[in-house]
C-alpha cells in the first residue's frame, strides 16, 4: 500500500511521459518536453497529501538533475462534490447515492451528464435532483427531433450570426472550465434552432460537434443521422466564421428585449388598476420607433415572449398610416420606442 498509494502516486505523471522505458523511470528529455503538467484536476482533499508529495518528488528530481522544472503542475483546478437530495455529500454509508442503473435505461447516461454539467461550475458543489435529469432528457429529445426532421435548407443570417458567435464563446468558456456557462450559450442556439424554418446541414453539424463533449453518445447518434460516417469525436472542433457575425443583430436583441420589458410593465399597471389579470392573447400592441430602429424590433419575439399579446406591430414615428389613436408616437426617443396597448 505504501509503494503504490504514496510513493508511486507522487511521480506517475513523469512515467506517463515515457511509459515503455525499461532501463530508467523516464527519459529526462521526454519529461522536460511534456511537463510540467498544464492542469491538475482533482479534489481539494489532495492538497494536504498527494500534491505535497508530488511537489517534493519533483523538486528532489530537479535537484539531482533528472528534470529541469521544480513544480509538477502549472495550474490546479479543484472539482466540487456531488450531494444527494438530502443535502449531504453522496456516500454509500449514508445511503444517498444515485447509481447509474437507476436512470440509464430510461434517460441514458448522457442526460445525467448534461444535467450535472449544467447546474453549476465544476469547481462548485452540486445537489443531485431526479427532476433535473428528466429536464435534460427532454432537451435531448427535442434535439433528436430537430436532427431527424432536418431537410436540405439554408440558415438565416440571424441564425448564422448567433451560431458563429456561440462557437467563439463556447470555445472560450470550455477552455476556461466554465462548462455550465458554455452549455447555457449552446442551449440558447439550440432553442433558436427549434424555432427556425430551416437550417443548413453544416450549421447543424457545428451544433452537434459542440454538444459532443457533454453528450458523447447522443452526439454520435445525431452525427450519424446527418449522414456522416466518421465519428464526431474524431472531427476537428468547429471554427467561428467572423464574416457571419453581425453586431447589428445584437442591437436588435437588446432593443427588442427592452420593448418586451416595457410592454410587460404596462400590462402590470393595467392589471393593478383594473384589479383583474390580463388574459392570454387578449391585447394588441403598437410600437412607434424612430425610422432607423423600426427593423431592429422583432414583433414576433414580443408576441412569443409576452403571453398577453395577441398581435404586435411596429411603426415608424413618421408613418402616416400608423395606428396611433392617442398620439403616443410623439413620445418615442432613440432607443426608447413609444408603446400603445389596446
Amino acid at each position: 500500500d505504501t509503494m503504490d498509494t504514496f510513493f508511486d502516486s507522487s511521480w506517475y505523471f513523469l512515467r506517463f511521459c515515457d511509459p515503455k522505458n525499461s532501463k530508467a523511470p523516464f527519459a529526462s528529455e521526454k519529461a522536460n518536453y511534456w511537463c510540467p503538467v498544464d492542469v491538475y484536476i482533482g479534489g481539494a482533499e489532495h492538497a494536504c497529501m498527494h500534491l505535497i508529495y508530488a511537489r517534493f518528488f519533483t523538486k528532489f528530481l530537479r535537484d539531482i538533475g533528472m528534470v529541469e522544472f521544480g513544480e509538477p503542475f502549472a495550474k490546479l483546478f479543484n472539482q466540487g462534490m456531488v450531494h444527494g437530495e438530502d443535502g449531504a455529500v453522496m456516500s454509500k454509508s449514508r445511503g444517498n447515492v444515485a447509481t447509474p442503473e437507476e436512470f440509464e435505461e430510461r434517460y441514458g447516461l448522457d442526460s445525467a451528464r448534461l444535467f450535472l454539467v449544467s447546474i453549476a461550475s465544476p469547481d462548485k458543489d452540486i445537489i443531485w435532483r431526479k427532476d433535473g435529469i428528466e429536464s435534460a432528457w427532454k432537451f435531448l429529445s427535442r434535439v433528436y427531433w430537430l436532427v431527424k426532421n432536418a431537410k436540405p435548407s439554408s440558415s438565416s443570417p440571424y441564425f448564422q450570426h448567433k451560431l458563429n458567435k456561440a462557437v467563439r464563446e463556447v470555445t472560450e468558456l470550455i477552455e476556461d472550465f466554465k462548462y455550465n456557462l458554455a452549455l447555457i450559450k449552446l442551449r440558447e442556439v439550440f432553442e433558436l434552432a427549434f424555432r427556425e424554418k430551416g437550417i443548413a446541414k453544416s450549421d447543424l453539424e457545428k451544433l452537434v460537434q459542440m454538444l459532443a463533449p457533454f453528450c458523447p453518445r447522443f452526439a454520435e447518434e445525431f452525427w450519424s443521422m446527418l449522414g456522416n460516417e466518421k465519428f464526431v469525436a474524431l472531427t476537428s472542433w468547429p471554427e467561428s466564421d467572423a464574416s457571419k457575425i453581425d453586431e447589428r443583430f445584437d442591437k436588435m436583441e437588446e432593443l427588442t428585449s427592452r420593448v418586451v420589458e416595457d410592454v410587460q410593465n404596462i400590462l402590470n399597471v393595467i392589471e393593478k388598476k383594473s384589479g383583474e389579470k390580463v388574459e392570454a392573447n387578449s391585447k394588441d400592441v403598437y410600437i412607434y420607433a424612430i425610422p432607423s430602429e423600426v427593423e431592429l424590433i422583432q414583433a414576433g419575439e414580443i408576441e412569443r415572449r409576452v403571453g398577453a399579446v395577441r398581435k404586435a406591430k411596429v411603426f415608424a414615428v413618421n408613418d402616416a398610416a400608423k395606428h396611433d389613436p392617442e398620439g403616443k408616437a410623439a413620445r418615442a426617443k432613440p432607443g426608447k420606442p413609444a408603446i400603445y396597448i389596446e
